[in-house]
């Protein structure tokens, strides 16, 4: 009786093998590529993804913020500066007014009396006129009523102690007053003492009337 042998021919398992290999080595050499290019991937794009540590990180932080700065409601004004320069006397201080220290020939009346603070001969090489308006200016600033006038013979009553008429002499003068009284009331009175700066004589006059 003959046995058969199930087993497969040594010659045909041989062959089998070989095909068995081969697989397997695609199949790695396949997964191999898919590896290597996911890994290319994730070097190419990143993870765009935060991930919940990064929010939370993110979040932590104070955020910093710009103040805005509201307008202004009034504006400076804009200065023109060629309408400033078309008016150059605008910024310059205004000068004070000359006082008045009267006529230089006044007209008395009789009966009408002055008192002589002080006397500028124009005959000494001096501006008499200047130094007697200067003083009269000063008195009037000082609250006393002041006057300057020329004296060159047109009044009788401005003589001198020999009875002559006063001539070419800048005269400071206080009045006129009803009386020779009045008048040395007003120039020998404190105010005009202390603007004056020394007790005057205080000499009274009545100029439209010659002395005798």
């Amino acid at each position: 009786m003959t046995h058969l042998d199930h087993r497969k021919p040594p010659g045909r398992a041989a062959r089998k093998k070989p095909n068995r290999s081969h697989s397997a080595i695609g199949a790695a050499v396949v997964a191999s590529a898919a590896m290597v290019a996911a890994f290319a991937f994730i070097l190419t794009n990143g993870n765009s993804t935060p991930t919940t540590d990064d929010r939370l990180r993110t979040e932590g932080l104070p955020q910093v913020t710009t103040p805005s700065v509201a307008p202004s409601e009034n504006p400076a004004p804009s200065v023109d500066a060629s309408k400033a320069d078309r008016n150059p006397n605008a910024a310059k201080p205004a000068t004070p007014a000359t006082p008045n220290t009267g006529p230089e020939s006044p007209t008395f009346r009789r009966g009408q009396w002055i008192a002589v603070l002080d006397t500028y001969p124009a005959d000494v090489g001096m501006d008499a006129g200047v130094l007697a308006k200067n003083l009269a200016a000063k008195l009037i600033a000082a609250g006393v009523p002041a006057k300057a006038m020329l004296a060159n013979g047109q009044y009788p009553g401005l003589a001198n102690s020999s009875l002559e008429p006063i001539l070419a002499t800048w005269i400071v003068y206080l009045g006129p007053t009803s009386s020779s009284a009045a008048a040395i009331d007003v120039c020998s009175s404190p105010k005009t003492q202390k603007a004056y700066g020394r007790q005057p004589v205080c000499p009274t006059y009545e100029p439209a009337t010659a002395r005798a």
